[in-house]
């Protein structure tokens, strides 16, 4: 998949880059790996999906300041897939895990508590950290 068919198959649409967006969502990715290790010591399931929030909010930041935006629905799909083709090869095993993730967090959320393990939260937190610092470092944005 490349840039191309996301928006032959009217899953994103060119906007006008928005950097100052792109740099809200740092900072609500910034705030959601905080949360999420805060929420350790309460709850599995909330540590997981907030750490998973951090890095859908990481790959909303790669959209806004290269001046895309998802279409329709499933845009947490369609953030993945965006990720997937802006970092390329270099970050794939990462947004493997953000996909894994994504599909995890909606059990957790919406079909079982308890799904998850305190070894998937920690997991998960460690990954969207690593992936926040490297969405950062490629967009050029500071901590």
């Amino acid at each position: 998949m490349n840039l191309s068919d996301l928006l032959a198959e009217d899953r994103v649409k060119k906007v006008q880059p928005d950097r100052l967006q792109a740099q809200e969502c740092l900072k609500a990715a910034g705030r959601d790996v905080r949360v999420a290790k805060k929420m350790l010591a309460e709850d599995f399931d909330w540590a997981f999906s907030v750490a998973y929030n951090a890095m859908l909010q990481s790959a909303r930041a790669l959209m806004f300041a290269d001046g895309y935006a998802p279409v329709g629905e499933n845009h947490h799909k369609i953030a993945v897939d965006y990720a997937d083709v802006k970092l390329g090869t270099k970050f794939k095993e990462k947004v493997e895990l953000f996909d894994d993730m994504r599909k995890k967090r909606h059990k957790a959320v919406y079909e079982k508590v308890g799904a998850i393990s305190e070894y998937e939260a920690r997991h998960a937190i460690e990954t969207a950290d690593d992936f926040l610092r490297k969405v950062r470092e490629k967009l050029g944005a500071e901590k």
